[in-house]
């Protein structure tokens, strides 16, 4: 599918191969021979997407910009694995972003190197082309020749395991294992007659919401996302935010999840049962136990791995494999934060009035 956002729309070379659950969104320009696979996301609501030729992007993979300020930018024949994140970054030619792997703001990849699957690399890095990198952060390993990195390549859009390319560690690829039998088309199910309660809130069509879910007015559900509460409960505040393909799930053996206000779930997370204060925040791609508290304006960073029952303090960033303790926020990323959740409500407004759903008759469904 492909979605309008407010006046932007999308530029798609032919051919395209699109899966019926990805998702092209706003102000993206694509080269010919794109190809996403289910829940794949590219959004370019905030900044511009642009994109080469013969792209691939695998199962619950996601592009995204940072809103006013930085573009993403990828060049031709980039490989991006299942559930892989490209952020408000650059990507040469040829690069190859493994799986679970995370590419943040303003991060430039020289051409045809390779990142490694579960790597983070850091905002503003610059990892200079032809290299294998691998870590949090993503460090230099050895260069690559242009036969190993064609193979990785490859064994990602053929859904094959490959050295450093390969998790052990991703959600499930689709909403299957969180919804009840015979479930019909929707992002909203109900779970054993519990039901979800949805205020003045913004629930994109890929995603699902399953279960007892409250969401409160000025919340977000955006693209790809699961929130599934099975026969537990999962409370989503006012002015929160889940980001595209976030997997929040959990039933009554592991317990609740209660969001408060003002929360930002960056894009690719995965969260169970916990209890998330008021203007916290929760890093993309990072990993939370069950049982985990973050106390009201605390922060897990983006790539953390948070350990089961984990207390986040107030005023704090927790960050690492598994996270700790790293240091105090700053007052003005208090002031980012909540900059964060104010241009989600923004787009959780123009997705509800200005949004305008259409197909594309260039793609094929895979």
């Amino acid at each position: 599918m492909q979605l309008s956002y407010l006046e932007f729309t999308c530029e798609l070379g032919e051919p395209a191969t699109l899966a019926s659950q990805a998702a092209i969104i706003g102000r993206t320009t694509v080269g010919a021979g794109l190809t996403l696979r289910d829940y794949a996301t590219l959004r370019a609501d905030g900044e511009r997407i642009s994109i080469g030729a013969n792209a691939f992007f695998g199962e619950r993979a996601t592009v995204h910009i940072a809103d006013s300020v930085l573009a993403t930018t990828i060049g031709h024949d980039v490989t991006v694995g299942r559930f892989g994140l490209v952020h408000a970054c650059t990507l040469g030619d040829g690069v190859v972003v493994g799986e679970a792997a995370a590419v943040t703001d303003g991060a430039t990849v020289g051409s045809y190197s390779l990142i490694a699957a579960d790597s983070l690399v850091p905002p503003r890095k610059n990892l200079p082309g032809g290299w294998l990198y691998a870590g949090n952060p993503a460090q230099p390993v050895r260069e690559i020749a242009r036969d190993e990195l064609a193979a990785a390549a490859e064994a990602i859009r053929a859904g094959k395991s490959f050295p450093h390319v390969t998790s052990s560690h991703l959600p499930a690829l689709s909403p299957a294992p969180f919804l009840p039998a015979g479930a019909a088309g929707g992002p909203v199910h109900a779970w054993s007659g519990r039901t979800a309660r949805i205020a003045r809130a913004y629930i994109a069509p890929t995603s699902v919401v399953v279960g007892a879910v409250d969401v409160a007015d000025a919340a977000g559900i955006y693209f790809g996302c699961a929130v599934a509460a099975a026969d537990a409960r999962i409370v989503i505040g006012p002015r929160t935010n889940v980001q595209d393909n976030s997997i929040l799930a959990t039933d009554r053996k592991r317990g609740d999840l209660v969001i408060g206000s003002g929360v930002t779930i960056g894009h690719n997370v995965q969260l169970g049962s916990a209890t998330i204060g008021d203007d916290a925040l929760i890093g993309m791609s990072a990993r939370v136990g069950d049982e985990v508290v973050v106390e009201q304006g605390g922060c897990i960073a983006a790539g953390a791995w948070v350990e089961p029952g984990t207390v986040v303090s107030s005023g704090w960033i927790w960050a690492g494999r598994p996270a700790r303790a790293f240091r105090e926020i700053r007052a003005s990323e208090c002031g980012a934060f909540a900059s964060i959740c104010a241009t989600y409500e923004g787009y959780s407004e123009a997705y509800k009035t200005g949004g305008i759903l259409t197909t594309t008759s260039t793609s094929s469904s895979i």
